[in-house]
């Protein structure tokens, strides 16, 4: 019969390989993608300021600072430099599922399978989303034309919710035609909906996964901030 502690401590490695495996594959996929977008910087004469590592909500992640595409005239090639890590991932993502149909069984095929896994989600599920500070925000912010989006949209919901709320019958913020304003509150009430329960998320993660203390004072610093943009 299969000796439990021995099968126990084999799978114990077995998911200890795989876990270290995915956190190469994180780093090496997260730094192409910022090559990436360091490479179409440079091709359009932009200064690439910096590339290093950030943190986001004990998480860290690599960025790349091309601001200085947004001295750049056309917008398309503003939007291509915000866009190009998503390219690289995509690439990326299509080659390693494509190694992966192909490839026989064994240490590459596995290899192929966590990078096409980590570029897809990662492209897919969290970098094309607009509401948080990534590629898809920049995008989306180049394609309304609208520099510095957050700000913008956040004082005009703010205005908006007061005027609904308490009919303070103050101008708003900023002068813009009313399909535009709409867009932009649009946005921001949509933006912090999904910041909401992302960060609710995260803390009823930490609360369970690492120390309860901890995830109630994330969930208590949540709340603050959802109330707070009155």
């Amino acid at each position: 019969p299969r000796s439990t502690p021995l099968y126990s401590a084999a799978a114990s490695d077995v998911y200890k390989r795989q876990l270290i495996l995915f956190g190469i594959t994180i780093i090496f996929v997260k730094a192409l993608h910022e090559l990436g977008h360091a490479y179409v910087a440079t091709y359009y004469k932009c200064k690439v300021s910096s590339i290093g590592l950030a943190m986001l909500v004990f998480f860290p992640f690599l960025y790349t600072d091309t601001s200085d595409a947004w001295r750049l005239r056309d917008h398309k090639d503003r939007l291509l430099i915000n866009f190009a890590g998503i390219l690289t991932e995509l690439h990326l993502a299509l080659i390693s599922t494509f190694l992966w149909a192909i490839l026989p069984d064994g240490g590459l095929k596995s290899v192929a399978f966590f990078i096409a896994t980590t570029s897809w989600i990662s492209s897919l599920a969290i970098n094309v989303s607009p509401f948080m500070r990534f590629d898809g925000y920049y995008v989306f912010s180049d394609w309304l034309k609208a520099e510095n989006l957050q700000p913008r949209s956040f004082a005009l919901a703010r205005w908006q919710l007061r005027e609904i709320l308490f009919g303070f019958n103050h101008p708003p913020p900023e002068d813009l035609n009313p399909s535009r304003r709409w867009t932009f509150i649009s946005y921001a009430w949509l933006t912090w909906v999904y910041r909401f329960f992302i960060f609710l998320g995260i803390a009823l993660l930490v609360y369970h996964l690492a120390f309860k203390t901890l995830g109630i004072i994330l969930f208590v610093i949540e709340l603050y901030f959802s109330f707070s943009v009155l």
